[in-house]
Formats: C-alpha cells, sequence, structure tokens
C-alpha cells in the first residue's frame, strides 16, 4: 500500500506543466489525524506557519532561504508548500502545492517572482505526503 501511494504522488507529480508541483493521494489515516500529522511534519521539516484554517484543513507553510542567485537585486528565496486534507466517504485525501519564489529588491520595494518549484520543495512535499498518508 505504501508503494501505491508512494507511485500515486510521483505519477501525479511528473504530469505538473506549471510552474508549481502538485501532490495529491489518499491517505490511510482519518482527515483529522492527516491533519495533526501536517501541522507536525511541517515544522519537523523547517516550515514555519503563514496561514491555517483547521476548519477547512488548510495550512501553509513557508521556508526561508539564501541561495547564490546572479542578480544583485537578489534578496531571499521562499518555499512554500500548501496543504489541504479533504474528506470523501469517510477515507482522507492529502493534497499538497509545492511552489518557490525569489524575492527581488526594487526601488518600489521587494519584488515577488514565482518561479519552477525548486528540488528542495519537491523532496520536502514528497516527504510530507508520504509521511502522513502512510498507515
Amino acid at each position: 500500500m505504501r508503494m501505491l501511494v508512494t507511485v500515486g504522488l510521483l505519477l501525479t507529480s511528473a504530469c505538473a506543466s506549471s510552474l508549481y508541483n502538485h501532490y495529491a493521494g489518499p491517505a490511510a489515516k482519518a482527515p483529522a489525524d492527516v491533519y495533526e500529522c501536517v501541522k507536525e511534519q511541517m515544522k519537523s521539516l523547517g516550515y514555519a506557519r503563514k496561514q491555517y484554517d483547521d476548519t477547512a484543513r488548510l495550512y501553509i507553510g513557508e521556508k526561508v532561504t539564501r541561495e547564490s542567485v546572479s542578480s544583485g537585486l537578489y534578496k531571499e528565496t521562499i518555499h512554500q508548500l500548501e496543504t489541504r486534507v479533504k474528506e470523501s466517504g469517510g477515507a482522507a485525501e492529502l493534497d499538497i502545492i509545492a511552489r518557490t519564489y525569489d524575492i527581488f529588491a526594487t526601488a518600489r520595494g521587494d519584488d515577488r517572482q514565482e518561479r519552477k518549484a525548486s528540488e528542495r520543495v519537491q523532496l520536502d512535499a514528497r516527504n510530507l505526503g508520504q509521511a502522513c498518508t502512510a498507515p
């Protein structure tokens, strides 16, 4: 079962053609347990809570890093994981959207530019999905 979930998460992400990556898969636990797992795993992965809604089971975490970018205006990179735990027929389903933004300092203020999801945030999304969908 664990292998099937992992393959499902990887296949869903491989078909993405946008800047962000989307991972989705069924979970073996109850929706409330999956949501608690998401909150704990985000902390252990180093993501700070940016936004959450316990009723809708929405949790968005961000990790700020400084990477080497060849621009004098570059400030930082933000890796974002947006998670939703959905319930369908009593079973839980975990959706994860992984995004990466670069922040640049301009005369008018900070400019946030989305780019293709980094390998780091994709790996974190996979690890989060595997940890919270496993029985």
